[in-house]
């Protein structure tokens, strides 16, 4: 293939990579068909050879690899391979990580991120004005203002979004022009997720802002970390005594997991979760290692709820998933497949990274779902493992081949 062909290839897989990135907050199918040629892209443009032999190297892709290639082993114990096959077919998305290693260009990277932040604030002003009563907009309502997605999807949407726009306004010096615009962000972006019903996004972006603030701050000085993770802890608490819609999620969670653990009561979205629980913990014990195997899961699952435990079966035997990613995990795969998730997330925390900022989006796209995951298996939804995929992307340092690590190239990748 001739340079300028292939340069060209190039060129229009970035721009579907920045539309992608801009779809994820908006429109689902154009997320399913920018993604899907994306790869296509991918494979046309050539030097598969060269891509391949800098992915063995990286550390990011050897991580999904592992994760992925564990659960596509269980099908070989799995009392359902053709359907743990279809479920293997939602990873398809983590490609983009691979991709975005070997073929973005360093240029497009602010592109890509900027697209996100821009779709996310533009599926922002609808659903403020479906919270205010102003429009009704597909299955979005007043008391569920979520305008492209499911409530929880759409939660940990907007907490990365914030989150992202928290890491722009802590980072280095900016002008106060910057800043404000930053600030203004990320107000607008969490009050957003406030006033949503989602509340695995909340705890995500809670939990990750707590983390990292003085990761950031704290390469300026420790008096710069203590002070900014005091002000978001009292920001924090304003927003729960001010935002009425957050703090009554706060208070109905707590309520509902106290009456599931304290009187038996699993009639609630929390009290669901508990039930699922019960039942997956006997799972883990009968195949504590290697799992059911993909596929098969929720079928054991409904075959325990009936053999042990009748009296559940009317709150969670309709269940297509366990809500908790560690849960779905540990009862498809064992423990081996738990740890191959653990380590997934902890290389996309360490790094190598694309630089501080891509450090720290590596850091809080690790914490928030490491939080998210309690409250639904995000991995396995087509528009959170596509946000997860293309952020871990832009935070993994490029896959270079090491004998040309100092050449650099264009393209951000395999030069």
């Amino acid at each position: 293939m001739r340079e300028d062909t292939r340069q060209r290839i190039n060129g229009l897989l970035n721009q579907l990579v920045v539309l992608l990135a801009f779809s994820i907050p908006l429109y689902r199918k154009w997320v399913s068909i920018a993604a899907a040629l994306i790869v296509i892209l991918w494979l046309a443009e050539g030097r598969l050879a060269d891509k391949l032999a800098a992915l063995k190297r990286h550390r990011l892709t050897l991580a999904v690899a592992a994760f992925v290639g564990f659960a596509a082993l269980s099908l070989a114990w799995s009392g359902d391979p053709a359907g743990g096959l279809a479920y293997l077919a939602k990873y398809r998305y983590l490609l983009l990580v691979p991709i975005i290693a070997t073929s973005l260009r360093d240029d497009s990277r602010d592109r890509v991120e900027t697209a996100f932040l821009i779709g996310t604030a533009l599926s922002l002003a609808v659903s403020y004005a479906v919270f205010a009563g102003l429009v009704r907009f597909r299955d979005a309502y007043p008391g569920n203002p979520a305008p492209s997605m499911s409530h929880l999807d759409y939660s940990m949407v907007l907490a990365v979004g914030g989150l992202i726009a928290l890491a722009r306004l802590l980072e280095e010096e900016r002008p106060l022009r910057q800043r404000l615009a930053w600030a203004a962000l990320a107000t607008f972006v969490v009050s957003g997720l406030l006033i949503n019903i989602g509340r695995s996004g909340q705890v995500a972006f809670v939990g990750a802002a707590l983390v990292l603030t003085p990761v950031i701050l704290g390469r300026r000085s420790r008096r710069a970390a203590a002070g900014g993770l005091a002000a978001v802890v009292v920001v924090l608490v304003a927003a729960y005594l001010a935002v009425g819609p957050f703090r009554s999620r706060v208070l109905g969670g707590v309520r509902e997991l106290e009456a599931a653990v304290v009187e038996g009561r699993y009639d609630s979205n929390q009290g669901k979760r508990v039930a699922g629980a019960i039942v997956a913990l006997d799972m883990v014990r009968e195949r504590p290692l290697v799992g059911t195997g993909v596929g098969a899961t929720m079928e054991r699952f409904r075959e325990l709820l009936d053999e042990r435990h009748p009296e559940l079966a009317p709150v969670v035997s309709w269940f297509p998933h366990f809500h908790n990613q560690y849960l779905q995990t540990v009862t498809e795969t064992g423990l081996v497949g738990l740890a191959s998730l653990i380590g997934l997330m902890v290389v996309l925390a360490l790094g190598p990274s694309a630089g501080d900022h891509g450090r720290h989006l590596g850091v809080l796209l690790a914490v928030s779902y490491l939080l998210g995951f309690l409250g639904d298996p995000f991995l396995r939804k087509q528009l959170p493992l596509v946000l997860f995929a293309t952020v871990a992307g832009l935070a993994s340092a490029p896959a270079r081949r090491p004998e040309r690590q100092e050449a650099g190239s264009a393209a951000g990748g395999v030069p």
